[in-house]
C-alpha cells in the first residue's frame, strides 16, 4: 500500500462532511432513545421494580445481539442509508409508543400497571431490534467514502460524535428530567419525557439524513474510487450476499478481531455498567458526586469559559500552520470536552471515548501505516496496567458519617425520631453490634423487615420478593416498627437514637437505605482516575476494531456483515460479564478487577496474532 497521502478536492470533502456528519448524530441520538429506559427506572420509582426493569432490559438485550445476525447481511444488501433509516424511524415510533403508555397506563393511573412488564417488554425489545441497524449502517456507508489510510483519523471524530450519544443517554435525558420537574414533586408525572424527547429528535433526523445521507459517491455527484480495502478491484463486481457472508466467515483476520472484541464486551461493560453500582452501593457517594450525577448549575463560569477557550483554539488553528494547526486543535479540543467531566458518569465516559477514540485512530494511521493492531494491542496494554492498579485502588469504608442526605420540603422527620449527623459513628443496628464497614451497616439495615406491596419479605435476601423463601407477609407486618434504633459515637459519646424507617412499605426488588453515606478509606477519585484510563482504553481499542478494521477487512460489500459478527461477539462478552460478575460481586468485589484482568491479557496476546495485518492495496483519492 502506497503511504502517499489521499487527496480530495475541497468540493468532495464538503459534500463528505455532510454525509457523515449527520449520520453521527443520528447515531449519538439512538443511544439516547436507548439507554433512556435507566433514566425512566429511577423516575418511576416503584411503578417499575427493579425485577421489571431486568426483565424489560433483558428482552432488548437479547434481542439487539441476534438482530446483528440478520440486519448486517440484510443492510450489506439495501445500503445503509436504507438501514440508517429504518433505525431513526423505528426507534422514533418505539419511543414514543413508551411515552405514551407512560402517561396514559401508569400516571393516569396513579403509578401501577399490571401491563408495564409485558408491554414493555415487547416495545423495548422492538425499540433494540431497530437500534441494531444503526451502527452497521454507519460502517456500511463510510467504507465507500473512505479510503483505508483516512479511516483512522476519522475514526476518532467520529467517535467523538458516538461518545456524546452516551452523555445524552445518562446526563442529558436526566437534566431534562429534572428540568421539567417542579420542586418537590416525584418525577412520575412527566417520566414520559425521556421517550418523547429522543422520539421527536431522531425524526428530525429522519428527514435530515432523508435529504442529505448517500451511500457511495456517485450517488452523491463525486466519483466512486477504490478505497483499498478488502473489497479493491471489486468496483463493478456484483456479489451475493451468501458470498459476502462466507467471505466474512471464514477471514481468519475478522475472526481474531471478533475474539478480541469479546474481550472488549467484557471489559467495556464490566466497567461501564459495574463502576455506578459500586459507586452507589459500596462506596454510597451523594446523587450529586462528580463521579455519580454531576452538574453544571454554575455553567457561567465553570462551562462558559472553557467553551469560550476553545472558540479562540480553534480560531488560531484556522490561521496556523505547520506543527501548530495540531497543537491549537488539540488545544482547542480539550478545552471543548473539558466540561464533561463535570457531567457525572455519562460525561465521564464521554471525555474518555472522545480521547481513546480519536488516539486510537491517530496513532493507527501515522505511525502504523493503517494498522489497527498496534494501536488496539497498545490500548490492550494500558488496559492491563490499570486494571492491576484497580485492584489496589477499590478502597473501602468506615462505620463513619461522611454526609448525610438534606430532606426536601415536606420529608422533615415528625416528632420522636433522631436524625444521624456527619461525623457520627454508628455502633450497632437494632442491638446487631461489630459492625466493621458500612457494608454491615447497609445489611443491618436492610434486614428489618418490611411491610411489602405486592409481594412477600424474603429473609434470605432481606428485600421485598415475589418469591419468598422464609418470612412471610404476616410475619414481616408484625415486625415492622417504623424505626430504627441505632447507637453511635457522637462527640466522644456513646447515644441512642430512634431513627425514622425511609422505606417502611416496599415492593418487589425493593430495599431500605438510609439516607446517609459513610467515610471512605481512600479517595474515590483514585478509583475514578483509573476508572477513566480503563474506559478510555477498551472505548478507544473497540471504536477502532469495531467501526474501523470491520471497514478495512470486510470491504465496502461486506462491512455491515462484518459489523454485524464482530458486535454479535461483543455482546457474548456482554452477557458474560453480566453473569459472571453478577454473582462474584454479591461474594465480594475484590473479585471484580480480578475477573477482568486475564481478559485484558488475552485481548492483547490475539492483537499480537494480527499485528502485521492490513487490507489489501489500492488507491486514489477523488
Amino acid at each position: 500500500m502506497s503511504d502517499m497521502p489521499i487527496q480530495h478536492s475541497g468540493a468532495y470533502r464538503t459534500r463528505r462532511f455532510w454525509n457523515w456528519f449527520p449520520m453521527g448524530l443520528t447515531y449519538a441520538f439512538l443511544y439516547m432513545g436507548r439507554y433512556n429506559l435507566t433514566v425512566s427506572k429511577n423516575a418511576l420509582g416503584e411503578a417499575m421494580t427493579k425485577e421489571d426493569f431486568g426483565l424489560i432490559f433483558a428482552a432488548g438485550t437479547i434481542t439487539y445481539a441476534f438482530a446483528f445476525l440478520l440486519n448486517g447481511p440484510l443492510t450489506d444488501k439495501i445500503g445503509g442509508r436504507k438501514g440508517i433509516l429504518i433505525a431513526a424511524m423505528g426507534s422514533a415510533v418505539c419511543n414514543l409508543a413508551m411515552g405514551l403508555f407512560i402517561q396514559f397506563q401508569i400516571v393516569a393511573g396513579g403509578g401501577d400497571s399490571e401491563w408495564l412488564v409485558p408491554v414493555f417488554c415487547v416495545m423495548y425489545a422492538v425499540n433494540m431490534y431497530f437500534q441494531s441497524f444503526g451502527a452497521v449502517s454507519i460502517v456500511k456507508v463510510n467504507a465507500h467514502w473512505f479510503h483505508v489510510r483516512e479511516r483512522g483519523g476519522f475514526g476518532g471524530i467520529f467517535g467523538t460524535m458516538i461518545s456524546s450519544g452516551i452523555f445524552f443517554a445518562f446526563t442529558v435525558n436526566a437534566w431534562v428530567l429534572d428540568w421539567v420537574t417542579p420542586e418537590g414533586t416525584s418525577q412520575m408525572a412527566n417520566s414520559m419525557v425521556v421517550f418523547y424527547l429522543p422520539a421527536a429528535i431522531l425524526l428530525v433526523m429522519f428527514v435530515v439524513e432523508y435529504v442529505l445521507l448517500r451511500d457511495t459517491p456517485g450517488l452523491a455527484g463525486h466519483k466512486d474510487f477504490d478505497t483499498g480495502d478488502a473489497s479493491s478491484g471489486d468496483m463493478g463486481s456484483n456479489v451475493g450476499i451468501f458470498s459476502i457472508m462466507k467471505k466474512v466467515v471464514t477471514n481468519p483476520i475478522i475472526l481474531t478481531v471478533a475474539l478480541i472484541e469479546f474481550c472488549t464486551g467484557v471489559l467495556r461493560n464490566g466497567v461501564m455498567h459495574w463502576f455506578p453500582f459500586y459507586a452507589k452501593e459500596v462506596l454510597v457517594l451523594p446523587s450529586n458526586h462528580y463521579l455519580v450525577h454531576g452538574d453544571w448549575g454554575q455553567w457561567w463560569y465553570t462551562v462558559l469559559p472553557l467553551f469560550v477557550l476553545s472558540v479562540f483554539f480553534f480560531f488560531r488553528a484556522s490561521r496556523a500552520k505547520g506543527l501548530k494547526v495540531a497543537w491549537f486543535t488539540i488545544c482547542g479540543a480539550l478545552m471543548f470536552i473539558a466540561p464533561f467531566m463535570q457531567g457525572g458518569w455519562g460525561g465521564i465516559l464521554m471525555v474518555s471515548g472522545v480521547i481513546g477514540s480519536n488516539v486510537a485512530g491517530w496513532v493507527s494511521d501515522l505511525f502504523f501505516q493503517s494498522r489497527r493492531a498496534p494501536a488496539a494491542g497498545g490500548l490492550y496494554g494500558g488496559l492491563i496496567v490499570a486494571t492491576i492498579a484497580m485492584l489496589f485502588v477499590l478502597g473501602g469504608t468506615t462505620t463513619a458519617v461522611s454526609w448525610v442526605k438534606e430532606a426536601k420540603e415536606g420529608e422533615k422527620v415528625g416528632p420522636g425520631y433522631d436524625e444521624l449527623r456527619e461525623g457520627d459513628e454508628i455502633l450497632s443496628i437494632e442491638g446487631k453490634g461489630d459492625l466493621k464497614d458500612w457494608s454491615h451497616v447497609s445489611a443491618a439495615v436492610a434486614c428489618l423487615p418490611a411491610i411489602c406491596k405486592k409481594s412477600t419479605w424474603d429473609a434470605d435476601l432481606c428485600m421485598c420478593t415475589t418469591h419468598p423463601t422464609k418470612a412471610a407477609d404476616a410475619e414481616a407486618r408484625a415486625q415492622a416498627k417504623g424505626s430504627i434504633a441505632a447507637v453511635v459515637m457522637r462527640d466522644g459519646k456513646e447515644t441512642a437514637l430512634l431513627l425514622h424507617d425511609p422505606k417502611p412499605i416496599m415492593r418487589a426488588g425493593d430495599k431500605r437505605k438510609l439516607p446517609a453515606g459513610p467515610g471512605l478509606v481512600l479517595s474515590p477519585y483514585l478509583l475514578g482516575l483509573v476508572i477513566f484510563l480503563m474506559s478510555l482504553c477498551v472505548i478507544g481499542s473497540h471504536g477502532l476494531l469495531s467501526g474501523t478494521a470491520t471497514m478495512d477487512f470486510g470491504g465496502r460489500r461486506g462491512a455491515a456483515t462484518a459489523v454485524g459478527l464482530i458486535d454479535g461477539f461483543v455482546y457474548l462478552g456482554t452477557g458474560l460479564q453480566s453473569i459472571v460478575l453478577g454473582y462474584l460481586t454479591t461474594k465480594d468485589w475484590s473479585y471484580w478487577p480480578m475477573f477482568l484482568l486475564p481478559f485484558a491479557i488475552i485481548g492483547f496476546l490475539l492483537s499480537l496474532r494480527i499485528w502485521n495485518a492490513k487490507p489489501g492495496s489500492g488507491g486514489g483519492g477523488h
